[in-house]
C-alpha cells in the first residue's frame, strides 16, 4: 500500500474545496499534522481520517482503496461508464466492458471490484438474453462475494438485492418480488451511516410498482408517500417526478381521477425542472385522457 497517495488526494481535495490547511483541522487535529499528512511524513491515525473523510465529503474507505490501488482513478471511470451505459440501457456495450475488465488484474485481485463486475454481468445478462436463472445466479454469486454475515449488509449488496427483486418483477413473480424488495429494506435500516439515500428511494418506489401488480393500490400510494417523505427529508429529487406520475396512475386505476390528475400534474412540474420533454408529452396526454373520461362519465 502506498500511503503518501492518501496525503496527496487529501490535498487535492481540500484545494478543490477551497479550503485552508487550518479550515481542515479545525476540531480534528493540528494544521503542522495536516501539513506532515499532505506531504507523506505522516499517516494520520484511522479516528483522525475518518473525521478528515467526513469533512472533504468522502468516504474513508476512499483513501484506503487509493492505498491499495494507485490505479483508483482508473477503476472509477469504468463504474461510472457502466452505470451511465445501464442508464440508457446499453446492455450490450455494458457487457463488453465487463467481459474485458473481468481479464484485468485491476478487477480480479479486488473481491469489491470484482463483485461490480460480476453484478452488473447478471443484469446484462438477464436483459441480453432473458435468462432469468443465469442472471439471478449471477447476482447471488455477487452477493455472497462481500457478505460479512446475513444480519447486517452494505449499501453496494443491497442494491444487488434490488437488482434481484426486478428481475423478479419484469418476469410476473411479484410476491417474491414484493418479498425481497423487503428484505432490502430491511436490510437498509440496519445500516449504521447512509451514504446514499436513493438506495432507499429506489427500493420503495420499486415496491410501490409491485404493490400495484398485486392490486394493492391503497399499500402502494401508502409507499409512494413514505418515498416522498423520504425524498424532502434528504433534499433529493431523485425518482420523486415517477413517484408522483406512480400515484396518480394507482388513482386512474381505481377512477379517482381527480387524484390521479393532481398527483400527474405534480409529477409535470418535477419533469419540467428536469427538462424531461418526452414524459412530459406522455403525462400530458395521460391527464386528456382522464379528463376525457369524467366529461363521459358525468
Amino acid at each position: 500500500m502506498d500511503f503518501s497517495l492518501i496525503g496527496k488526494e487529501i490535498k487535492v481535495l481540500r484545494s478543490a474545496l477551497n479550503l485552508s490547511q487550518a479550515e481542515l483541522s479545525e476540531g480534528i487535529c493540528t494544521q503542522s499534522q495536516i501539513s506532515k499528512i499532505e506531504k507523506g511524513e505522516v499517516f494520520p491515525l484511522a479516528n483522525t481520517l475518518y473525521y478528515i473523510a467526513e469533512r472533504l465529503g468522502v468516504d474513508i474507505n476512499y483513501f484506503y482503496d487509493l492505498a491499495a490501488n494507485p490505479r483508483l482513478s482508473y477503476v472509477k471511470e469504468v463504474f461510472t461508464e457502466v452505470r451511465e451505459l445501464l442508464n440508457k440501457c446499453k446492455y450490450e456495450e455494458v457487457y463488453k466492458i465487463v467481459e474485458a475488465e473481468k481479464k484485468n488484474n485491476l478487477f480480479i485481485n479486488n473481491r469489491k471490484y470484482a463483485q461490480f463486475l460480476i453484478w452488473n454481468e447478471g443484469i446484462c445478462v438477464y436483459h441480453l438474453h432473458h435468462n432469468k436463472n443465469g442472471a439471478l445466479r449471477l447476482l447471488h454469486e455477487a452477493l455472497d462475494m462481500t457478505k460479512m454475515t446475513s444480519k447486517l449488509l452494505g449499501e453496494r449488496e443491497i442494491e444487488i438485492i434490488n437488482s434481484v427483486a426486478i428481475i423478479y418483477f419484469e418476469v410476473g413473480e411479484y410476491n417474491n418480488s414484493l418479498e425481497t424488495f423487503n428484505n432490502g429494506l430491511n436490510h437498509y435500516k440496519k445500516i449504521p451511516y447512509i451514504h446514499d439515500c436513493t438506495i432507499k428511494t429506489k427500493l420503495l418506489y420499486n415496491k410501490a410498482k409491485a404493490l400495484t401488480r398485486l392490486n394493492r393500490i391503497i399499500e402502494s400510494n401508502d409507499t409512494c408517500m413514505e418515498a416522498i417523505k423520504w425524498c424532502v427529508k434528504h433534499d433529493s429529487m431523485y425518482l420523486l417526478g415517477d413517484i408522483y406520475y406512480h400515484i396518480g396512475y394507482n388513482f386512474s386505476l381505481i377512477d379517482e381521477n381527480k387524484h390521479a390528475i393532481d398527483n400527474l400534474e405534480r409529477s409535470i412540474e418535477i419533469f419540467n425542472l428536469q427538462d424531461n420533454k418526452i414524459f412530459v408529452a406522455h403525462i400530458k396526454n395521460k391527464i386528456k385522457e382522464l379528463r376525457t373520461k369524467d366529461i363521459i362519465k358525468n
